[in-house]
């Protein structure tokens, strides 16, 4: 009876190692499997990163290329500085004149606005004339007026007369000399010459604005 018991014991022992042994290589298996999983997974790493690297190489050939492309083709000249005008506005005043040694009321002349260049020329416009102006001039004959043609006449350009201190002119119509005696006030005398002989005038610029320092 004994000598059963104890073989059925080791039948028994027997039996119950088959499941364990089972398990215990089904789970070496899958951690077998699950290296091999994290080696794949590694070189498949290792290859995008090489992958990339030879792309980024590729790239920044291209751009050196590119950039060696741009710089091969001529530039186009820088746009020309833009230069100052000719001509400035420069001073603007109002000419008042009544007749030379009377007391009577100064009457307004006109407007005048004066442009100067860098190199020392004036052009005079007038901006507004008076109706009861006392100025004078003597009819401009048909050849004096310049024609399309006569470019150089268009483009004549006289010296500025006028300065920070005074202003002076002599046409075949009128003289004048002017002192400037206040920062806003030229005065002086002006001679028209008229056919029934010469006028005197007295004058004055009431200056309204100074634009250019070669006026103050």
């Amino acid at each position: 009876m004994r000598g059963r018991s104890r073989r059925g014991a080791g039948a028994g022992e027997a039996a119950d190692d088959g499941p364990f042994a089972s398990f215990t290589d089904l789970f070496i298996g899958i951690l077998f499997l699950f290296l091999i999983l994290v080696a794949a997974l590694m070189l498949m790493h290792q290859e995008a990163i090489r992958r990339e690297q030879v792309e980024t190489q590729l790239m920044s050939r291209r751009i050196r290329d590119l950039q060696a492309r741009l710089d091969a083709v001529p530039k186009p000249p820088p746009p020309p500085e833009p230069q100052a005008p000719a001509f400035r506005l420069g001073i603007v005043f109002n000419i008042y004149q009544r007749p030379a040694g009377s007391d009577v009321e100064w009457t307004y002349s006109r407007t005048v606005r004066i442009f100067r260049s860098p190199d020392g020329h004036c052009i005079n416009t007038v901006l507004v004339r008076s109706n009861l102006s006392t100025a004078w001039r003597p009819p401009t004959s048909e050849e004096d007026i310049p024609t399309p043609e006569q470019q150089d006449l268009i483009r004549k350009v006289d010296a500025c007369g006028i300065s920070a201190s005074g202003d002076h002119w002599e046409t075949p119509s009128e003289t004048g000399v002017m002192k400037r005696v206040r920062p806003d006030l030229y005065s002086g005398i002006a001679v028209l010459h008229k056919k029934e002989g010469d006028v005197r005038l007295e004058m004055e610029y009431r200056v309204l604005g100074v634009f250019d320092p070669h006026f103050r």
